[in-house]
């Protein structure tokens, strides 16, 4: 791993465990093993690497284009599974960073960044109106294909991402979500509406 990208996860496990205005350069020293200036040497201050942390795990890591493996063409069944992969390796990625409590603290960096990350709001509004249409062409592909029953696939996309954004609220101050349980509400959903 270069030293840019060294600065940036060691920042990051900094940003999960403490308020943005907590975190001090002195703090960034020690976590990376570098002096301030070689730290300076690619970042003009604290805030230009909260938000390449932001920029490399939230933005980027919940991009549903580089998050689930969507093609033309593949079934709702074959989506839900690879939705919940996405999830999964996601998950995965976070869970290998040792950081106690990353699911309440994530969440906590996701609420700094949308007060300190310049247009985060819009951003992620982005990213998630692009899943919805994601999962409404899955969902108009799946009615055409007869695949499953006809349904209003805008309500259906709406309630196979509530699903997990519900989930993954109520649990994160506690255990985290549970993606077997995410992936039994969809088959159970898929199950209803399948002809």
């Amino acid at each position: 791993m270069n030293t840019k990208d060294r600065i940036i996860l060691e920042a990051f496990k900094l940003f999960l465990n403490n308020n943005f205005e907590k975190v001090s350069i002195a703090d960034l020293e020690q976590a990376v093993g570098k002096t301030r200036g070689a730290i300076f040497y690619f970042f003009q201050n604290k805030e230009e690497i909260f938000n390449q942390v932001i920029d490399t795990y939230i933005i980027k890591t919940q991009n549903p284009h580089q998050k689930f493996n969507y093609c033309d063409g593949i079934s709702l069944e074959q989506f839900i599974y690879r939705y919940v992969n996405g999830i999964n390796e996601t998950m995965s990625k976070m869970l290998s960073l040792s950081v106690i409590n990353i699911y309440k603290n994530y969440f906590a960096l996701y609420l700094q960044a949308a007060r300190i990350y310049p247009n985060f709001a819009e951003i992620m509004t982005q990213n998630s109106i692009q899943e919805l249409a994601m999962w409404e062409t899955v969902l108009l592909n799946a009615v055409r294909s007869k695949e499953i029953k006809k349904i209003d696939t805008n309500r259906y996309a709406i309630l196979f991402r509530s699903c997990f954004l519900g989930l993954a609220f109520d649990r994160c101050l506690t255990h985290g979500l549970n993606t077997e349980e995410l992936l039994q509400l969809y088959l159970d959903i898929y199950k209803q509406i399948k002809l």
